[in-house]
């Protein structure tokens, strides 16, 4: 199972924090989730978001990118907090996974485990 690293970001800087990309005929299933929120600043939300473009349909040509949240938590200035697989159940992702804050914090990791399925 892979996984990716990254500091908490604001939703605009979003891109910079991808966990992974997007996979043809594949979604993005979050398996695991560790927020190190021990050194961080403050509170923060923490939102796994779900960037895809749908295909083409009657009428529009190129449709637009879409984000959708698929899920939010609260880590708590000074916690540590760990997700499983249970806990995360459901959230997958179309097409790119990644994750934003409600304020940046280079104090505060996001560590998401993660399988593409098909």
């Amino acid at each position: 199972m892979p996984s990716t690293v990254v500091a908490a970001v604001l939703e605009a800087d979003a891109a910079d924090a991808q966990i992974a990309a997007e996979r043809e005929n594949a979604v993005v299933v979050a398996k695991s989730m560790t927020i190190d929120n021990e050194g961080g600043g403050a509170d923060h939300i923490i939102v796994i978001q779900d960037v895809f473009t749908p295909s083409a349909y009657y009428g529009t040509e190129a449709p637009a990118e879409e984000e959708i949240d698929r899920h939010k938590i609260t880590a708590i200035q000074g916690d540590i907090i760990t997700l499983g697989e249970e806990d995360l159940k459901g959230v997958k992702c179309l097409g790119a996974m990644r994750v934003y804050s409600d304020g940046a914090d280079a104090d505060c990791f996001i560590t998401v485990g993660y399988d593409h399925e098909e």
